[in-house]
C-alpha cells in the first residue's frame, strides 16, 4: 500500500534518525526532520515573536512542505523529530491522508543514556534525563489513530527496520482520527530554558550546515 506520510516518533536516543534514513534509502522518498526547518527569531530581534510562536510557525511550515510534496505525487514522505506534544496534532493535520505513526521506545533507561552520549549523527542534545521522561510518557499513554509502537532497545537495526516495513506493508487505515481519549497532559512538554537553548542550538547548527552545503559549488 502506498502511504502518504510516515511519521517516526520517539524520545531522543530511541533510534528515529537511524530508521528514518533506512526508510528513506528503501523508498527513495522525501525525508524531513523538524530541526531542519530553521527558526529565525534570534536573527531578527525587531520581530516580536515568542519561542512558542516560532515553534508553531516552524511546525506549520513543515506540514505545508510535506503536503506540497504529496500534492505533486510523492508517497511515503518521512517526517521525524517532532516534539512529543505535537503528536496529538498529527491525526487532525493529516485527517484527509493515509498516514502511519511509528513510535519507537526502549525499556531500559541506560540504553537511552548510552545512545545519546555516544551518538555521532550531528545532534548535540545530551539531556538523557529528559529523554527518559519522554520515553515514559510515550509508554503510559493510549495510542493515537494509526499509531504503532515498536520496542527498539536492541542494536539489531535490520530487525527493527523489517518490523517497521512489515507494519507499513500491512497497514489498514483507522476508521476514525478521533483523539478525544488523550489530552496534552498525556504528552511530555519541556519548559526548561536550558532545553530550549540546546534545541535552538541544534536547529541553528543544522540550518547552517545545509546553507553551507547549498552554497558550496559542486565539483
Amino acid at each position: 500500500m502506498n502511504i502518504d506520510f510516515i511519521i517516526l516518533h520517539g524520545s531522543p536516543g530511541c533510534g528515529k534518525t537511524t530508521m528514518a534514513r533506512k526508510l528513506h534509502e528503501h523508498y527513495k522518498s522525501p525525508y524531513f526532520e523538524f530541526g531542519w526547518i530553521p527558526e529565525f527569531r534570534s536573527l531578527t530581534p525587531s520581530t516580536n515573536i515568542s519561542q512558542k510562536q516560532e515553534e508553531q510557525l516552524s511546525f506549520e511550515n513543515l506540514m505545508l512542505v510535506a503536503k506540497n510534496y504529496n500534492r505533486y505525487g510523492y508517497k511515503n514522505i518521512i517526517l521525524t523529530d517532532l516534539d512529543d506534544v505535537r503528536m496529538i496534532d498529527i491525526p487532525k493535520v493529516f485527517s484527509d491522508y493515509n498516514y502511519v505513526i511509528i513510535t519507537l521506545y526502549v525499556d531500559r533507561d541506560e540504553v537511552i543514556k548510552q545512545r545519546m552520549m555516544t551518538r555521532d549523527n550531528g545532534n548535540h542534545f545530551k539531556n538523557w534525563e529528559q529523554s527518559v521522561k519522554t520515553n515514559a510518557f510515550i509508554q503510559q499513554r493510549q495510542k493515537l489513530p494509526n499509531e504503532y509502537r515498536i520496542l527498539n532497545s536492541r542494536d539489531d537495526t535490520e530487525m527493527t527496520f523489517k518490523e517497521i516495513k512489515d507494519i507499513l506493508d500491512l497497514h489498514i487505515p483507522s476508521d476514525s482520527n478521533d483523539t478525544s481519549h488523550v489530552s496534552q497532559k498525556d504528552f511530555f512538554i519541556s519548559n526548561s530554558p536550558k532545553d530550549v537553548l540546546v534545541t535552538l542550538l541544534n536547529i541553528a547548527t543544522e540550518a547552517s550546515k545545509r546553507v553551507s552545503n547549498l552554497s558550496t559549488p559542486k565539483k
